[in-house]
């Protein structure tokens, strides 16, 4: 008997091969990873700059409470919407959220930083509507191929 037999233990069963294996996610799609660090990042460095606008900013421009708290709270749902769409859900959601970034974004348009923010935020947009089906993905869908090979009749 050599030393490791038996340390790896095997299943004893048959397995069955009948049974169809489990449906997998299909991979992330390399834009809506970067899209989920535009808005991740994007929002976390907007936070910073609103706070430290609002805390050190100059006279010549004081910015009203109430518009930095809404902007705040804009940005705190901008990083929310970038984890959740990098972990497949709330689709329709990031889209509108992002849509009233762009908007908001082109109001502030003479700024170089709003014009950089609305052309990540483009990128993002476009991501969303590209992949949509991605969004869409459920557990219980048939696989691809599958009606034409006559396997989803009936259903």
């Amino acid at each position: 008997m050599t030393r490791f037999e038996g340390a790896v233990t095997k299943s004893t069963e048959p397995t069955d091969s009948t049974a169809p294996p489990k449906p997998e996610r299909p991979p992330r799609p390399i834009l809506v990873e970067v899209s989920a660090a535009i808005l991740i990042v994007g929002g976390l460095t907007a936070i910073v700059g609103s706070v430290g606008g609002g805390l050190y900013g100059g006279t010549v421009n004081p910015t009203p409470p109430a518009i930095l708290v809404l902007f705040l709270l804009l940005d705190v749902l901008t990083v929310a919407v970038g984890v959740l769409i990098r972990g497949g859900r709330g689709w329709i959601l990031a889209l509108n959220v992002v849509v009233v970034v762009l908007f908001v974004e082109f109001l502030a348009l003479p700024s170089a930083i709003a014009v950089l923010y609305l052309v990540l935020d483009s990128v993002v947009l476009f991501a969303l509507i590209r992949h949509r089906w991605w969004f869409d993905w459920r557990a219980d869908d048939e696989p691809a191929g599958a009606v034409e090979l006559g396997e989803g009749a009936g259903r």
